[in-house]
């Protein structure tokens, strides 16, 4: 009996301590996953069992267990000082600064498109900072006046913020500023790795306030015929600090340039969101987080062109308004404008209805986007197919609205674009008013920037880079 119990006991311990080594195996493999991605240069514990006088810290399962979470947790902390801080949420950049006060300081900053090393640096030369922070040095304006809800930031704190990747030149830098007769201006952002994107601000007289589409990726793999960016094909998706760069920049232009605040943002440049989903979604509750950009969440868009009928539930994880890019209601027409089409309309539409079952009233509102074409998908049958089509959202979303948008020429020598027209006016204008008939709220969008290839769909990063003195004067002005 007595030899039995030994033998249990002999099998349990050796049990315990293969699957306590297959665990720490799988830590350290997750230890390299995070080495290759996160670019840091760490070295790893050997996996020897028997030990020797350089191995004796891992000698032993437990202790390479215990030895490998420290490492990840400590490449994770690592991988954190390599993100700049409109990558990071409030409580991470809370603990990099040691205090929510100084990150409030910091985002008080970011919302303005300025600088806080800049603002709060009294080292820093007049010479090397932009007009609107040099006339608040020489005019002697309390700092803390313009950082109204967190203390002015110490030399400390403006030691780690510099020891972080800084926004301006190691997430992205302003090449080109290209604007419109209409205002409408064109930012040409390239990353670190020299690859570029746009975003766009439209300011609107009426209301006194602008419109920023930004992008989700370098190029687009949905390959829409139609559109611009779908010819680039798929460079790369952003990160979310390189998406959330695109409205401080935006914010910066606004200030500078004395354009019209930033109340609206819409996912609709380049890329399609639910191709980076993860991505867009943790940029859009930076938006809509009242102590980091502070937009309301019916003022911040998504839009996709629904590649799959999951794409809608996973964007809705974003507390913001969901639009689809639906172009064609009927199958063969779809399939021609977006050619990646893979599931029904039907699909697609009760994977949206799915996605917005759950959430508030106030975001179970939906946007239909329709690029019109003329002869392809302007006609009448295409209006009664499409108010059919919206039966159902109607019965379900709050609010329903139909953009309709006028195709916008991108000059394309090949493919279908090159046969592709601008619709009608009239034609625009029947197919509207068939909407409003049947009780659909429609509105056509207004064409802006289209000389200087800033209009939707226009999008392909075909603006070449100023030199810096060219850049720095653009900015200057």
């Amino acid at each position: 009996m007595r030899i039995s119990i030994i033998i249990y006991i002999i099998i349990f311990k050796r049990t315990e301590s293969w699957i306590s080594y297959k665990i720490q195996r799988w830590k350290l493999s997750e230890h390299q996953r995070i080495v290759n991605n996160g670019r840091i240069d760490t070295p790893k514990p050997s996996l020897s069992r028997n030990g020797s006088d350089t191995e004796k810290n891992y000698h032993h399962p437990r202790k390479q267990l215990r030895t490998a979470l420290k490492m990840e947790s400590d490449n994770q902390s690592m991988n954190k000082l390599s993100t700049s801080p409109i990558g990071l949420t409030l409580d991470q950049l809370s603990n990099q600064l040691g205090g929510r006060g100084r990150a409030l300081s910091c985002w008080e900053c970011y919302r303005k498109g300025l600088d806080p090393t800049w603002l709060f640096d009294s080292k820093i030369t007049n010479d090397s900072i932009e007009p609107e922070v040099k006339m608040l040095k020489n005019s002697g304006w309390p700092r803390g006046k313009l950082v109204g809800r967190g203390p002015e930031l110490g030399d400390k704190t403006l030691t780690l913020l510099k020891s972080m990747p800084s926004i301006e030149h190691d997430v992205a830098q302003l090449s080109h500023i290209t604007k419109s007769k209409d205002g409408t201006t064109k930012l040409l952002l390239v990353l670190k790795d020299g690859l570029k994107i746009e975003t766009v601000i439209i300011p609107w007289e009426d209301r006194k306030r602008s419109t920023l589409c930004i992008s989700s990726q370098v190029g687009c793999r949905q390959g829409c015929t139609f559109c611009a960016t779908g010819r680039m094909g798929i460079v790369r998706s952003l990160r979310t600090e390189e998406i959330l760069v695109q409205v401080y920049y935006a914010n910066k232009i606004c200030r500078i340039d004395e354009i019209h605040e930033i109340d609206n943002i819409v996912f609709m440049g380049m890329g399609e969101p639910a191709d980076n989903a993860c991505e867009v979604v943790k940029a859009a509750k930076t938006l809509v987080d009242p102590n980091m950009f502070g937009l309301t969440g019916r003022r911040v868009t998504i839009s996709t062109v629904g590649p799959n009928p999951d794409c809608f539930s996973e964007l809705a994880e974003a507390p913001v308004t969901l639009a689809w890019s639906v172009h064609a209601t009927r199958q063969k027409v779809r399939k021609a404008l977006v050619p990646t089409t893979k599931h029904s309309m039907q699909d697609l539409r009760d994977g949206l209805l799915k996605a917005i079952h759950g959430r508030s009233r106030r975001l179970k509102s939906v946007m239909l986007e329709i690029a019109l074409l003329n002869g392809q998908n302007d006609s009448y049958e295409d209006a009664m197919d499409l108010v059919e089509f919206c039966q159902p959202i109607q019965q379900q979303a709050s609010k329903l609205v139909v953009n309709l948008i006028p195709w916008n020429d991108i000059n394309a020598t090949s493919g279908a674009a090159s046969s592709f027209q601008k619709p009608t006016l009239e034609n625009v204008i029947k197919f509207q008013n068939i909407l409003r008939h049947h009780g659909i709220r429609c509105y056509t969008r207004i064409t802006r920037g289209d000389e200087e290839s800033s209009a939707c769909g226009q999008l392909a990063t075909k603006k070449a880079a100023p030199s810096r003195e060219q850049n720095n004067q653009l900015i200057a002005n």
